[in-house]
């Protein structure tokens, strides 16, 4: 009969200890993924990355990508700031031609685990942070896809 209880005091207190971790895994405290993000790869090129845009009258440009970072603070608000160089036929004579130049898309972001959707002015889009490396994609419907990979500072 003492083996028995014993057994059963052994058993009830592993199941306490096993709810206690499971509960304090369960409200572990997230990482904050509020921080600076530098560019690193466009479509798997190392920077500067060359790709190609196409322009509203269906001129296809040479896109040069130099430089981008992407901010993503505490109160689910991002930026990313993207510095980039065009070279398009057309503008192959003007002092223009493959001038540098940069864009900021700002919005707003919401986190689910390590998946972060991110809303700006031209759609939402999905990113997957893995440590300290986020995997951004954009496009679809009718726009290339493009994988930008972004390293936390």
């Amino acid at each position: 009969m003492n083996n028995h209880r014993q057994r059963q005091v052994t058993v009830s207190a592993g199941a306490v200890l096993l709810l206690a971790l499971a509960w304090g895994i369960s409200y572990a405290e997230e990482v904050s993924v509020a921080g600076v993000y530098s560019l690193i790869q466009v479509d798997g090129q190392e920077l500067p990355a060359t790709s190609w845009t196409e322009r509203p009258d269906g001129e296809r440009c040479k896109q040069l990508v130099v430089k981008g970072v992407l901010l993503l603070d505490s109160e689910g608000r991002s930026a990313a700031f993207l510095t980039e160089k065009v070279f398009c036929p057309s503008e192959a004579a003007t002092a223009r031609a493959g001038a540098e130049h940069s864009v900021i898309f700002a919005g707003s972001y919401t986190r689910t685990g390590n998946e972060i959707t991110l809303r700006d002015a031209f759609g939402t889009d999905r990113a997957v942070l893995e440590g300290d490396v986020l995997a951004y994609e954009t496009g679809g419907e009718e726009q290339p896809v493009v994988k930008f990979i972004f390293r936390k500072e």
